[in-house]
C-alpha cells in the first residue's frame, strides 16, 4: 500500500482517449496514472504504456460500469477480462460498489497482489445525501476497501455544503471526493483542502468526466495550495 504512503492529497492523471497513450508521462504530471479501460480497451498500446509509466508513476486500472459512465457497455465478464489483464502492471484498482460481487474474483486477486483497492460511486445528475454517502462508505469498509470514492455533479452552491459535511465526517476510510460540471472545478480544489486523497485531473487533450482539472495544472495548484 505504498501509494497512500507518498504525502496525499495525490493527484491522478486520468485517460481514457488512446491518442493520449503516445504522450510521455513525467512525475511533473500527476502521481497516479488512471488507464479507464472501457474506453481503452486492453490492446498492445495499453500494455506498453502501463509498462513505461511503472518507472514514472503507478498505475490504477478500472472497467467502468455502463451506467456510472463506463463506454463501450460491457458486460461483468468483459469487464473482469479486462482489469485481470492489467493487474499485474498495475499498483491500485478502482472497482464500482455496484461491481464488487460481480467482479468479486477480480477484486480478491487485486487484495492478494496487495494493490490498493478503490470501492466507487458515480453520480452524473445529482449529489447524493449525506446519508446515503455515509453508507456507501460503510459498505466499501466491509468489502476491505482501501479508499472510499465519490464523484457526483455539483447542480448548486448549496450541494457544495454536502461536499464539506462528507468530508469532515468521521470516516473508516481515507475519501476521494470529486464534483461534476459546471462548479465542479471549485468542488475539487474544496475537496483537496478538506483531505481528499486521490483527486482526479485528465492527461492529453480530454477530460474523462464533465469539470476536471488538467492533470498537471491540478497538481501544481494542489502543490501551491500546500506551500
Amino acid at each position: 500500500m505504498a501509494i497512500l504512503k507518498s504525502s496525499p492529497p495525490l493527484t491522478v492523471g486520468a485517460i481514457n482517449n488512446p491518442a493520449a497513450l503516445e504522450a510521455e508521462i513525467c512525475a511533473a504530471d500527476c502521481d497516479l496514472v488512471e488507464l479507464r479501460l472501457d474506453s481503452l480497451g486492453n490492446g498492445p498500446a495499453v500494455r506498453a504504456f502501463a509498462e513505461r509509466c511503472a518507472s514514472t508513476a503507478p498505475v490504477l486500472i478500472t472497467a467502468r460500469h455502463p451506467e456510472e459512465g463506463g463506454a463501450g457497455k460491457y458486460s461483468a465478464t468483459s469487464r473482469e477480462s479486462l482489469l485481470r489483464s492489467l493487474l499485474h502492471l498495475a499498483g491500485a484498482i478502482d472497482i464500482e460498489l455496484r461491481s464488487l460481487e460481480e467482479l468479486s474474483a477480480v477484486w480478491t486477486e487485486a487484495s492478494e497482489q496487495d494493490l490498493v483497492r478503490i470501492a466507487s460511486y458515480h453520480d452524473f445528475k445529482a449529489t447524493p445525501d449525506l446519508d446515503s454517502l455515509r453508507t456507501r462508505i460503510d459498505i466499501a469498509a466491509e468489502a476491505g476497501a482501501e479508499v472510499a470514492k465519490f464523484a457526483f455533479r455539483i447542480n448548486s452552491p448549496a450541494d457544495l455544503q454536502t461536499v464539506v459535511a462528507l468530508m469532515e465526517t468521521e470516516t473508516p476510510l481515507p475519501l476521494s471526493v470529486m464534483g461534476m460540471g459546471p462548479l465542479a472545478p471549485s468542488s475539487r480544489l474544496l475537496a483537496v483542502q478538506l483531505g481528499s486523497v486521490l483527486n482526479y485531473g485528465y492527461l492529453g487533450n480530454e477530460a474523462t468526466a464533465p469539470g476536471q482539472w488538467p492533470a498537471a495544472l491540478l497538481k501544481q495548484v494542489i502543490a501551491a495550495s500546500r506551500s
